[in-house]
Protein backbone atom coordinates (compact mmCIF):
# COMPACT_ATOMS: atom_id res chain seq x y z
CA UNK A 1 0.00 0.00 0.00
CA UNK A 2 2.24 2.80 -1.22
CA UNK A 3 1.31 6.46 -1.68
CA UNK A 4 0.47 6.12 -5.37
CA UNK A 5 -1.94 3.21 -4.98
CA UNK A 6 -5.75 3.19 -4.91
CA UNK A 7 -5.84 1.21 -1.60
CA UNK A 8 -3.82 3.97 0.06
CA UNK A 9 -6.28 6.67 -0.95
CA UNK A 10 -9.20 4.58 0.28
CA UNK A 11 -7.34 4.08 3.57
CA UNK A 12 -6.50 7.79 3.80
CA UNK A 13 -10.10 8.86 3.10
CA UNK A 14 -11.40 6.57 5.87
CA UNK A 15 -8.80 7.76 8.41
CA UNK A 16 -9.39 11.46 7.67
CA UNK A 17 -13.16 11.10 8.04
CA UNK A 18 -12.80 9.18 11.30
CA UNK A 19 -10.23 11.67 12.62
CA UNK A 20 -12.55 14.66 12.37
CA UNK A 21 -15.60 12.72 13.57
CA UNK A 22 -13.89 11.49 16.75
CA UNK A 23 -13.57 13.64 19.88
CA UNK A 24 -10.10 15.17 20.32
CA UNK A 25 -9.07 12.80 23.12
CA UNK A 26 -9.40 9.75 20.87
CA UNK A 27 -7.64 11.09 17.79
CA UNK A 28 -4.09 10.04 18.65
CA UNK A 29 -5.36 6.51 19.34
CA UNK A 30 -6.80 6.51 15.83
CA UNK A 31 -3.56 7.81 14.30
CA UNK A 32 -1.53 5.16 16.12
CA UNK A 33 -3.83 2.32 15.04
CA UNK A 34 -3.89 3.65 11.48
CA UNK A 35 -0.10 3.98 11.45
CA UNK A 36 0.45 0.46 12.76
CA UNK A 37 -2.05 -0.92 10.25
CA UNK A 38 -0.31 0.98 7.44
CA UNK A 39 3.09 -0.42 8.41
CA UNK A 40 1.64 -3.91 8.96
CA UNK A 41 0.12 -3.86 5.44
CA UNK A 42 3.58 -3.27 3.95
CA UNK A 43 5.89 -5.33 6.18
CA UNK A 44 3.87 -7.16 8.83
CA UNK A 45 6.77 -9.13 10.28
CA UNK A 46 8.65 -6.01 11.39
CA UNK A 47 5.85 -4.15 13.15
CA UNK A 48 7.04 -5.77 16.38
CA UNK A 49 10.48 -4.20 15.80
CA UNK A 50 8.94 -0.72 15.52
CA UNK A 51 6.96 -1.31 18.72
CA UNK A 52 10.08 -2.59 20.52
CA UNK A 53 12.05 0.49 19.45
CA UNK A 54 9.20 2.69 20.68
CA UNK A 55 9.01 0.99 24.08
CA UNK A 56 12.78 1.00 24.63
CA UNK A 57 13.33 4.65 23.71
CA UNK A 58 10.27 5.81 25.65
CA UNK A 59 11.57 4.12 28.81
CA UNK A 60 15.11 5.32 28.14
CA UNK A 61 13.94 8.93 27.95
CA UNK A 62 12.22 8.63 31.33
CA UNK A 63 15.29 7.00 32.89
CA UNK A 64 17.62 9.69 31.50
CA UNK A 65 15.52 12.38 33.10
CA UNK A 66 15.17 10.59 36.44
CA UNK A 67 18.74 9.32 36.85
CA UNK A 68 20.89 12.20 35.61
CA UNK A 69 23.91 10.86 37.48
CA UNK A 70 23.84 7.73 35.31
CA UNK A 71 23.05 9.48 32.04
CA UNK A 72 26.34 8.44 30.43
CA UNK A 73 25.63 4.76 31.03
CA UNK A 74 22.02 5.14 29.89
CA UNK A 75 23.08 6.95 26.71
CA UNK A 76 25.51 4.13 25.96
CA UNK A 77 22.64 1.66 26.28
CA UNK A 78 20.58 3.76 23.87
CA UNK A 79 23.47 3.93 21.42
CA UNK A 80 23.98 0.17 21.54
CA UNK A 81 20.28 -0.59 21.10
CA UNK A 82 19.43 1.90 18.35
CA UNK A 83 22.59 1.73 16.28
CA UNK A 84 22.88 -1.99 17.05
CA UNK A 85 19.49 -2.62 15.44
CA UNK A 86 20.47 -0.56 12.41
CA UNK A 87 23.85 -2.27 12.14
CA UNK A 88 22.43 -5.78 12.45
CA UNK A 89 19.74 -5.44 9.81
CA UNK A 90 21.51 -3.10 7.42
CA UNK A 91 25.28 -3.58 7.70
CA UNK A 92 26.03 -6.90 9.42
CA UNK A 93 26.37 -8.90 6.20
CA UNK A 94 28.49 -6.20 4.50
CA UNK A 95 30.99 -5.88 7.34
CA UNK A 96 30.95 -9.66 7.75
CA UNK A 97 32.04 -9.95 4.12
CA UNK A 98 34.90 -7.50 4.68
CA UNK A 99 36.10 -9.40 7.75
CA UNK A 100 35.79 -12.74 5.94
CA UNK A 101 37.89 -11.34 3.09
CA UNK A 102 40.51 -10.26 5.64
CA UNK A 103 40.47 -13.70 7.27
CA UNK A 104 40.93 -15.29 3.87
CA UNK A 105 43.83 -12.96 3.01
CA UNK A 106 45.73 -14.02 6.14
CA UNK A 107 44.73 -17.69 5.72
CA UNK A 108 42.53 -17.88 8.81
CA UNK A 109 39.92 -20.62 8.65
CA UNK A 110 37.16 -18.45 10.16
CA UNK A 111 33.88 -17.30 8.65
CA UNK A 112 31.26 -14.89 9.92
CA UNK A 113 27.90 -16.24 8.74
CA UNK A 114 25.29 -14.17 6.92
CA UNK A 115 21.74 -13.66 8.12
CA UNK A 116 18.91 -13.82 5.57
CA UNK A 117 16.65 -11.19 7.13
CA UNK A 118 15.40 -8.43 4.84
CA UNK A 119 15.88 -4.78 5.73
CA UNK A 120 12.91 -3.39 7.70
CA UNK A 121 11.36 -0.51 5.74
CA UNK A 122 11.79 2.85 7.44
CA UNK A 123 14.28 1.63 10.07
CA UNK A 124 16.90 4.24 9.10
CA UNK A 125 14.35 7.02 9.53
CA UNK A 126 12.61 6.02 12.75
CA UNK A 127 15.91 5.01 14.37
CA UNK A 128 17.34 8.50 13.77
CA UNK A 129 14.12 10.05 15.10
CA UNK A 130 14.29 7.87 18.22
CA UNK A 131 17.98 8.47 18.90
CA UNK A 132 17.63 12.19 18.19
CA UNK A 133 14.97 12.30 20.91
CA UNK A 134 17.24 10.40 23.31
CA UNK A 135 20.08 12.87 22.69
CA UNK A 136 17.75 15.85 23.17
CA UNK A 137 16.72 14.48 26.58
CA UNK A 138 20.35 13.65 27.45
CA UNK A 139 21.45 17.23 26.68
CA UNK A 140 18.45 18.67 28.53
CA UNK A 141 17.06 20.37 25.42
CA UNK A 142 13.63 18.82 25.99
CA UNK A 143 11.78 17.06 28.78
CA UNK A 144 11.24 13.32 28.51
CA UNK A 145 7.86 12.49 27.00
CA UNK A 146 5.62 11.09 29.71
CA UNK A 147 2.73 10.15 27.43
CA UNK A 148 3.41 6.78 25.78
CA UNK A 149 0.67 7.38 23.20
CA UNK A 150 2.23 10.67 22.08
CA UNK A 151 5.68 9.09 21.80
CA UNK A 152 4.32 6.08 19.91
CA UNK A 153 2.54 8.24 17.32
CA UNK A 154 5.67 10.41 17.00
CA UNK A 155 7.72 7.42 15.82
CA UNK A 156 4.99 5.60 13.83
CA UNK A 157 3.03 8.46 12.17
CA UNK A 158 2.17 6.85 8.84
CA UNK A 159 2.90 9.72 6.42
CA UNK A 160 6.59 9.79 7.43
CA UNK A 161 7.33 6.31 8.80
CA UNK A 162 8.67 4.85 5.55
CA UNK A 163 10.95 7.60 4.20
CA UNK A 164 10.74 10.62 6.46
CA UNK A 165 11.18 13.49 6.67
CA UNK A 166 13.19 12.85 9.83
CA UNK A 167 11.09 14.75 12.36
CA UNK A 168 12.26 16.32 15.61
CA UNK A 169 10.63 15.56 18.94
CA UNK A 170 10.63 19.20 20.05
CA UNK A 171 8.48 20.08 17.03
CA UNK A 172 6.20 17.06 16.72
CA UNK A 173 5.38 16.39 20.39
CA UNK A 174 3.67 19.75 20.63
CA UNK A 175 1.69 19.07 17.46
CA UNK A 176 0.48 15.71 18.76
CA UNK A 177 -0.79 17.34 21.94
CA UNK A 178 -2.56 20.20 20.15
CA UNK A 179 -6.19 19.99 19.07
CA UNK A 180 -6.54 20.20 15.31
CA UNK A 181 -9.89 21.57 14.18
CA UNK A 182 -11.08 21.04 10.62
CA UNK A 183 -9.65 23.90 8.52
CA UNK A 184 -10.26 24.41 4.83
CA UNK A 185 -6.76 25.90 4.51
CA UNK A 186 -5.14 22.67 5.71
CA UNK A 187 -7.06 20.62 3.16
CA UNK A 188 -6.34 23.09 0.38
CA UNK A 189 -2.59 23.17 1.07
CA UNK A 190 -2.48 19.43 1.73
CA UNK A 191 -4.12 18.47 -1.57
CA UNK A 192 -1.87 20.91 -3.46
CA UNK A 193 1.22 19.29 -1.99
CA UNK A 194 -0.10 15.79 -2.65
CA UNK A 195 -0.97 16.62 -6.26
CA UNK A 196 2.49 18.04 -6.92
CA UNK A 197 4.10 15.08 -5.17
CA UNK A 198 2.12 12.61 -7.27
CA UNK A 199 3.20 14.46 -10.41
CA UNK A 200 6.86 14.33 -9.38
CA UNK A 201 6.74 10.63 -8.57
CA UNK A 202 4.33 9.17 -11.14
CA UNK A 203 5.24 11.38 -14.08
CA UNK A 204 8.79 12.68 -13.61
CA UNK A 205 10.53 9.98 -11.55
CA UNK A 206 8.88 6.95 -13.15
CA UNK A 207 9.26 8.28 -16.71
CA UNK A 208 12.94 9.12 -16.26
CA UNK A 209 13.48 5.92 -14.27
CA UNK A 210 12.43 3.75 -17.20
CA UNK A 211 15.26 5.26 -19.26
CA UNK A 212 17.90 5.48 -16.52
CA UNK A 213 17.32 1.91 -15.33
CA UNK A 214 17.51 0.56 -18.89
CA UNK A 215 20.93 2.17 -19.27
CA UNK A 216 22.50 1.52 -15.85
CA UNK A 217 21.24 -2.07 -15.72
CA UNK A 218 23.09 -2.90 -18.95
CA UNK A 219 26.10 -0.58 -19.08
CA UNK A 220 28.27 -2.45 -21.67
CA UNK A 221 25.49 -2.24 -24.27
CA UNK A 222 25.37 1.58 -24.25
CA UNK A 223 27.49 4.33 -25.78
CA UNK A 224 29.44 7.08 -24.03
CA UNK A 225 26.78 9.65 -24.90
CA UNK A 226 23.98 7.46 -23.57
CA UNK A 227 25.83 6.87 -20.28
CA UNK A 228 26.40 10.62 -19.89
CA UNK A 229 22.75 11.41 -20.65
CA UNK A 230 21.57 8.76 -18.15
CA UNK A 231 23.91 10.22 -15.50
CA UNK A 232 22.48 13.71 -16.18
CA UNK A 233 18.92 12.38 -15.88
CA UNK A 234 19.48 10.40 -12.68
CA UNK A 235 19.55 13.36 -10.23
CA UNK A 236 16.12 14.43 -11.48
CA UNK A 237 14.79 10.88 -11.10
CA UNK A 238 16.16 10.63 -7.55
CA UNK A 239 14.87 14.06 -6.56
CA UNK A 240 11.44 13.66 -8.13
CA UNK A 241 11.06 10.24 -6.51
CA UNK A 242 12.13 11.21 -2.99
CA UNK A 243 10.87 14.78 -3.24
CA UNK A 244 7.55 13.45 -4.51
CA UNK A 245 7.29 11.13 -1.51
CA UNK A 246 8.05 14.02 0.85
CA UNK A 247 5.47 16.31 -0.78
CA UNK A 248 2.81 13.62 -0.46
CA UNK A 249 3.83 12.92 3.15
CA UNK A 250 3.68 16.60 4.05
CA UNK A 251 0.37 16.95 2.22
CA UNK A 252 -1.14 14.00 4.09
CA UNK A 253 0.14 15.46 7.35
CA UNK A 254 -1.58 18.78 6.59
CA UNK A 255 -4.91 16.99 6.12
CA UNK A 256 -4.72 16.19 9.85
CA UNK A 257 -3.38 19.63 10.76
CA UNK A 258 0.31 18.65 11.10
CA UNK A 259 3.29 20.53 9.65
CA UNK A 260 5.99 18.01 8.78
CA UNK A 261 9.49 19.27 8.13
CA UNK A 262 10.35 20.75 4.73
CA UNK A 263 12.90 18.42 3.13
CA UNK A 264 13.73 20.08 -0.21
CA UNK A 265 14.00 23.62 -1.54
CA UNK A 266 14.44 23.15 -5.32
CA UNK A 267 17.99 21.73 -4.95
CA UNK A 268 18.63 20.76 -8.57
CA UNK A 269 17.19 23.77 -10.34
CA UNK A 270 18.40 26.62 -8.12
CA UNK A 271 21.63 25.53 -6.39
CA UNK A 272 24.64 27.70 -7.28
CA UNK A 273 27.23 25.51 -5.51
CA UNK A 274 27.46 22.13 -3.83
CA UNK A 275 27.36 24.00 -0.51
CA UNK A 276 24.07 25.60 -1.58
CA UNK A 277 22.84 22.22 -2.82
CA UNK A 278 23.26 20.65 0.62
CA UNK A 279 21.35 23.52 2.20
CA UNK A 280 18.44 22.70 -0.11
CA UNK A 281 18.61 18.89 -0.44
CA UNK A 282 17.41 16.26 2.09
CA UNK A 283 17.26 19.00 4.69
CA UNK A 284 15.89 16.81 7.49
CA UNK A 285 18.91 14.47 7.25
CA UNK A 286 21.62 17.11 6.77
CA UNK A 287 20.34 19.21 9.69
CA UNK A 288 20.09 16.04 11.83
CA UNK A 289 23.71 15.22 11.02
CA UNK A 290 24.78 18.78 11.81
CA UNK A 291 22.96 18.90 15.15
CA UNK A 292 23.78 15.41 16.41
CA UNK A 293 27.19 14.68 14.83
CA UNK A 294 28.94 17.80 13.48
CA UNK A 295 28.35 20.23 16.35
CA UNK A 296 29.00 17.69 19.16
CA UNK A 297 32.20 16.65 17.36
CA UNK A 298 33.32 20.28 16.99
CA UNK A 299 32.75 21.29 20.61
CA UNK A 300 34.46 24.64 21.25
CA UNK A 301 37.13 24.05 18.61
CA UNK A 302 36.41 26.02 15.44
CA UNK A 303 39.73 25.57 13.63
CA UNK A 304 39.59 24.90 9.91
CA UNK A 305 41.17 21.49 10.35
CA UNK A 306 38.52 20.47 12.91
CA UNK A 307 35.74 21.87 10.71
CA UNK A 308 36.94 19.86 7.73
CA UNK A 309 37.24 16.72 9.85
CA UNK A 310 33.69 17.34 11.10
CA UNK A 311 32.38 17.73 7.55
CA UNK A 312 34.13 14.50 6.56
CA UNK A 313 32.66 12.62 9.52
CA UNK A 314 29.20 14.03 8.85
CA UNK A 315 29.15 12.94 5.21
CA UNK A 316 30.82 9.61 5.94
CA UNK A 317 27.84 8.89 8.23
CA UNK A 318 25.52 10.19 5.49
CA UNK A 319 27.02 7.77 2.98
CA UNK A 320 26.78 4.82 5.37
CA UNK A 321 23.22 5.80 6.36
CA UNK A 322 22.10 5.87 2.74
CA UNK A 323 23.14 2.38 1.84
CA UNK A 324 25.38 -0.63 2.17
CA UNK A 325 28.66 -0.88 0.26
CA UNK A 326 31.81 0.99 -0.59
CA UNK A 327 30.09 3.07 -3.27
CA UNK A 328 27.95 4.87 -0.68
CA UNK A 329 31.03 5.49 1.48
CA UNK A 330 32.92 6.91 -1.52
CA UNK A 331 29.91 9.05 -2.44
CA UNK A 332 29.69 10.46 1.09
CA UNK A 333 33.39 11.27 1.32
CA UNK A 334 33.25 12.83 -2.16
CA UNK A 335 30.50 15.19 -0.97
CA UNK A 336 32.72 16.18 1.96
CA UNK A 337 35.68 16.78 -0.38
CA UNK A 338 33.57 19.02 -2.64
CA UNK A 339 32.34 21.06 0.33
CA UNK A 340 35.87 21.44 1.71
CA UNK A 341 37.19 22.58 -1.67
CA UNK A 342 34.37 25.12 -1.98
CA UNK A 343 35.05 26.47 1.49
CA UNK A 344 38.81 26.67 0.95
CA UNK A 345 38.42 28.48 -2.39
CA UNK A 346 35.43 30.65 -1.44
CA UNK A 347 33.32 29.12 -4.23
CA UNK A 348 30.61 28.04 -1.81
CA UNK A 349 30.06 31.53 -0.37
CA UNK A 350 28.55 32.95 -3.58
CA UNK A 351 25.73 35.41 -2.91
CA UNK A 352 24.78 37.44 -5.98
CA UNK A 353 25.75 37.85 -9.61
CA UNK A 354 24.37 38.68 -13.03
CA UNK A 355 21.99 36.28 -14.76
CA UNK A 356 24.73 34.73 -16.89
CA UNK A 357 26.97 34.01 -13.88
CA UNK A 358 24.10 32.64 -11.78
CA UNK A 359 22.92 30.23 -14.46
CA UNK A 360 26.48 29.24 -15.32
CA UNK A 361 27.00 28.26 -11.70
CA UNK A 362 23.66 26.43 -11.54
CA UNK A 363 24.49 24.33 -14.61
CA UNK A 364 28.03 23.62 -13.38
CA UNK A 365 26.74 22.62 -9.93
CA UNK A 366 24.17 20.30 -11.47
CA UNK A 367 26.85 18.59 -13.57
CA UNK A 368 29.17 18.14 -10.55
CA UNK A 369 26.36 16.70 -8.42
CA UNK A 370 25.23 14.43 -11.27
CA UNK A 371 28.78 13.11 -11.73
CA UNK A 372 29.07 12.39 -8.00
CA UNK A 373 25.72 10.58 -7.98
CA UNK A 374 27.11 7.98 -10.39
CA UNK A 375 28.76 6.50 -7.27
CA UNK A 376 25.36 6.57 -5.57
CA UNK A 377 23.61 4.80 -8.47
CA UNK A 378 26.16 2.09 -9.26
CA UNK A 379 26.03 -0.96 -6.96
CA UNK A 380 29.74 -1.78 -6.63
CA UNK A 381 33.32 -1.07 -7.70
CA UNK A 382 33.07 -3.60 -10.54
CA UNK A 383 30.14 -1.66 -12.02
CA UNK A 384 32.12 1.57 -11.69
CA UNK A 385 35.04 0.07 -13.63
CA UNK A 386 32.56 -1.13 -16.26
CA UNK A 387 31.01 2.34 -16.44
CA UNK A 388 34.40 4.06 -16.84
CA UNK A 389 35.48 1.54 -19.48
CA UNK A 390 32.25 2.01 -21.46
CA UNK A 391 32.21 5.80 -21.18
CA UNK A 392 35.81 5.90 -22.44
CA UNK A 393 34.84 4.18 -25.67
CA UNK A 394 34.02 7.53 -27.36
CA UNK A 395 30.88 6.14 -28.96
CA UNK A 396 28.23 8.79 -29.59
CA UNK A 397 25.15 6.79 -30.55
CA UNK A 398 22.26 7.84 -28.36
CA UNK A 399 19.86 5.28 -26.93
CA UNK A 400 16.43 6.90 -26.99
CA UNK A 401 14.13 4.05 -26.01
CA UNK A 402 10.65 4.35 -27.45
CA UNK A 403 9.30 7.61 -28.84
CA UNK A 404 6.65 7.53 -26.13
CA UNK A 405 9.30 7.31 -23.39
CA UNK A 406 11.21 10.31 -24.74
CA UNK A 407 8.01 12.35 -25.09
CA UNK A 408 6.99 11.55 -21.52
CA UNK A 409 10.44 12.51 -20.22
CA UNK A 410 10.40 15.82 -22.09
CA UNK A 411 6.93 16.73 -20.80
CA UNK A 412 7.89 15.73 -17.26
CA UNK A 413 11.27 17.47 -17.11
CA UNK A 414 10.16 20.70 -18.80
CA UNK A 415 7.14 21.03 -16.47
CA UNK A 416 9.23 20.29 -13.35
CA UNK A 417 12.04 22.68 -14.27
CA UNK A 418 9.76 25.58 -15.23
CA UNK A 419 7.68 25.31 -12.06
CA UNK A 420 10.71 24.99 -9.77
CA UNK A 421 12.56 27.90 -11.37
CA UNK A 422 9.68 30.14 -10.37
CA UNK A 423 9.21 28.47 -6.97
CA UNK A 424 12.86 28.97 -5.92
CA UNK A 425 12.78 28.56 -2.11
CA UNK A 426 9.00 28.37 -1.81
CA UNK A 427 7.08 25.13 -1.46
CA UNK A 428 4.54 24.03 -4.06
CA UNK A 429 1.52 24.74 -1.87
CA UNK A 430 2.78 28.24 -1.00
CA UNK A 431 3.66 29.11 -4.58
CA UNK A 432 0.39 27.95 -6.15
CA UNK A 433 -1.66 29.42 -3.28
CA UNK A 434 -0.21 32.87 -4.04
CA UNK A 435 -1.62 32.85 -7.58
CA UNK A 436 -5.02 33.85 -8.91
CA UNK A 437 -8.04 31.55 -8.75
CA UNK A 438 -7.91 30.93 -12.52
CA UNK A 439 -4.19 30.11 -12.42
CA UNK A 440 -4.64 27.72 -9.49
CA UNK A 441 -7.47 25.71 -11.00
CA UNK A 442 -5.85 25.67 -14.44
CA UNK A 443 -2.71 24.27 -12.79
CA UNK A 444 -4.69 21.60 -10.95
CA UNK A 445 -6.41 20.56 -14.17
CA UNK A 446 -3.23 20.44 -16.25
CA UNK A 447 -1.24 18.52 -13.63
CA UNK A 448 -4.12 16.07 -13.07
CA UNK A 449 -4.43 15.45 -16.82
CA UNK A 450 -0.70 14.81 -17.17
CA UNK A 451 -0.80 12.37 -14.24
CA UNK A 452 -3.85 10.59 -15.72
CA UNK A 453 -2.27 10.31 -19.18
CA UNK A 454 1.34 9.54 -18.27
CA UNK A 455 1.46 8.45 -14.62
CA UNK A 456 1.34 4.81 -13.62
CA UNK A 457 -0.90 3.69 -10.76
CA UNK A 458 1.04 1.24 -8.55
CA UNK A 459 4.20 2.06 -10.48
CA UNK A 460 7.79 1.63 -9.30
CA UNK A 461 8.43 1.63 -5.55
CA UNK A 462 9.93 4.74 -4.02
CA UNK A 463 13.73 4.63 -4.25
CA UNK A 464 14.32 5.62 -0.63
CA UNK A 465 12.40 2.56 0.63
CA UNK A 466 15.68 0.66 0.19
CA UNK A 467 17.48 3.00 2.59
Amino acid sequence: MQFTSIPFFIFLFAVVIAYYVLPYRFRNYLLLLASYYFYFSIQAEYLVLLIASTAFNYCLGLLLEKYREKKGLLLSAGLIFNLGLLFFFKYFNFFGDQINALFSAVSLNLTIPHHSLILPIGISFYTFMAFGYVLDVYWGDIKAQKNLLTFSVYLAFFPQILSGPIGRAKNLFQQFTNEHPFLYENFSNGFRLMLWGLFKKMVVADSIGAYVDAVFNNIPMHSSLTLIVAAMFYPLQLYADFGGYTDIARGVGKLFGFDLMVNFRTPYVNSTSVTDYWKRNHISLTTWLKDYIFYPFMGMNTSKAKIYLGISLMFLVSGIWHGVGWMFIIWGLLQALLLIIEDATGWGSFKKGNLFVVWGRKIFTYMVVAASLVFFRLPDIHSLKEYIRSISSASWRLFTGSNTTILHILIAVVTLVIVEIFMDKKQADQWIASKSLMFRWSSYLIISLIIALIGAIDGASFIYFQF
